[in-house]
């Protein structure tokens, strides 16, 4: 193998690693957002309905209590919504099927995102009621880390191929000059 394609293999080699190094180190930085996002979203969502859950539990209104349950799944994407009085007895749950997503198995399963519940207190005044429970789904975030991931990939490569033609030309050009310095 002559100098000239060592080189080329050399450089394109360090540049295929480099650029790969950079999109595992990118996924695994979205996915860490993605989570704190995810946790971020459950616990809004447990406190937000655990403030507007106070006056109905009261009164124990079930229908209301409903009402408040469905307007809530509306806003985010949760896989169950519950409360819990303080005997541990469940009033009201919300479970909400995970819809299929377009993503391969193998993606999410290394990608692994953890189940996300957040639980808030919902009282009236000094007097604890219960706690309301939020679980996020994570389907939508394996689709946008998908899809972020394919963009990503793309860009990857035509910095990679890029990087591999501009080495081609460099060395290729400082080998011609060499040769004609050396006669």
């Amino acid at each position: 193998m002559s100098v000239y394609r060592q080189l080329i293999s050399l450089v394109s080699v360090i540049i295929m690693v480099t650029n790969l190094l950079w999109l595992a180190i990118s996924v695994y930085t979205d996915r860490s957002i993605v989570i704190d996002n995810m946790r971020i979203l459950a616990r809004s969502g447990a406190t937000s309905l655990a403030i507007s859950m106070a006056d109905i539990v009261i009164i124990n209104d079930q229908s209301k209590l409903s009402i408040l349950f469905d307007a809530v799944a509306d806003l985010g994407p949760y896989r169950k919504l519950y409360f819990i009085d303080l005997d541990n007895t469940r009033l009201i749950e919300r479970s909400f099927s995970t819809q299929a997503v377009d993503v391969p198995e193998l993606f999410q399963r290394l990608i692994d995102l953890p189940t996300i519940e957040a639980r808030a207190g919902v009282s009236e005044g000094w007097t604890k009621l219960g706690n309301v429970a939020v679980t996020i789904d994570p389907q939508l975030a394996y689709e946008k880390l998908w899809a972020t991931l394919m963009t990503k990939l793309i860009w990857s490569l035509s910095i990679t191929l890029s990087g591999m033609i501009a080495t081609v030309v460099l060395i290729r050009s400082r080998l011609r000059a060499a040769q004609h310095r050396a006669r």
